[in-house]
């Protein structure tokens, strides 16, 4: 058994301990994460605070470790068999990206059973892999890049089940969330700018929105505003898209922990492309039926936050940021001061 083997179930456990006390500290608690580094970056605890994660309070939508307790860049779900390994997250570049850094830049998990990822390409990956005991990785030479360390063992599999579970169970009860009155049944931009805020009476911090479709083209923006901690839930059942510079912003404090796009059904666009930049937490997960494959491509094709899918395409240069100064689950890579100045 490797050394990474040896380790990881217990820096795996560790972070969800920490996470666990941390979620009942006051909010001026001092949280230490692994390795002495309070809060995630080594500096204060004040970090653990740093994720609100507004719809697990406001909804108690718990992603536990596929997002909660554990935070990624991208955790996905898709799996294969021994005879035909399903490649769930694929990254490539058609030029360098190390040198503003990585384009994946966070750790990322494969949860599925015969899963691999592949980079390709100028394709690069930045933090740790955990993976599925059978997973595979493939790096096309001479110039991918996959840093970091890989964990897998087979505790970690059993973990990844109860990742699965919880992405499950958080999907089927956001769905079933009540609509908030007065908002849309669907958002279909082309350019322009459309706000939604939850401040104030009669949201107090809460709002739903149940769209049978979302896509935005030509540089729209949708911008989201609520204090820091307050939650937004958008269901959309049909395509959800980012095209041509498009934009979905938030604003007045929200951090991505605290606004969830949960993407159900099996048909319609489920892409981020063309320069545009997506900041939340993306869940997509069918309870009947196929699973979509998410595609991020554009070479300023920008995601801030979370990716939790059963497949995962970024191209092009797109990147994936994991939001900066993790809280307690002591995951940070060495690039975290990097992605910190993006």
């Amino acid at each position: 058994m490797s050394s990474n083997s040896i380790l990881a179930p217990s820096k795996w456990l560790l972070s969800t301990i920490v996470a666990l006390v941390c979620s009942v500290e006051t909010a001026s608690a001092t949280c230490g994460s692994g390795g002495g580094m309070p809060g995630g970056d080594g500096t204060n605890g004040s970090d653990c605070n740093s994720f609100t994660d507004g719809f697990y309070n406001k909804y108690k939508l718990d992603l536990g470790l596929a997002g909660r307790t554990h935070r990624w860049a991208i955790f996905t779900y898709g799996s294969g068999t021994s005879g035909s390994p399903f490649t769930a997250i694929d990254v490539s570049s058609p030029t360098s990206t190390t040198q503003f850094g990585y384009q994946i830049m966070g750790d990322i998990a494969m949860a599925g059973a015969y899963s691999n990822l592949k980079v390709s390409g100028y394709g690069s990956v930045s933090g740790d892999r955990y993976e599925h005991t059978t997973s595979t990785e493939t790096g096309v030479p001479p110039n991918a890049v996959i840093a970091g360390s890989r964990f897998s063992s087979s505790t970690l599999d059993s973990y990844a089940v109860q990742a699965i579970n919880s992405l499950k169970n958080v999907s089927t009860t956001a769905a079933g969330l009540t609509k908030t009155s007065g908002s849309p049944s669907s958002i279909n931009m082309s350019g322009g700018t459309m706000n939604f805020s939850n401040s104030g009476n009669p949201f107090n911090g809460k709002y739903v929105m149940n769209l049978s479709s979302l896509t935005l083209n030509n540089g729209a923006v949708l911008n989201l505003s609520g204090a820091a901690g307050s939650a937004f839930v958008v269901n959309v059942s049909g395509a959800f898209s980012l095209n041509n510079s498009s934009q979905i912003a938030l604003s007045g404090g929200l951090t991505p922990s605290d606004v969830l796009f949960n993407v159900t059904g099996n048909s319609g666009a489920f892409s981020i492309l063309g320069n545009s930049l997506f900041q939340g937490t993306l869940l997509a997960y069918n309870k009947s039926g196929a699973q979509r494959t998410l595609t991020v491509d554009g070479a300023n094709t920008l995601i801030r936050g979370e990716i939790i899918a059963n497949k995962v395409v970024v191209s092009g240069g797109a990147k994936v940021r994991k939001p900066p100064k993790a809280s307690c689950d002591g995951d940070r890579d060495e690039h975290e001061r990097e992605r910190e100045r993006d």
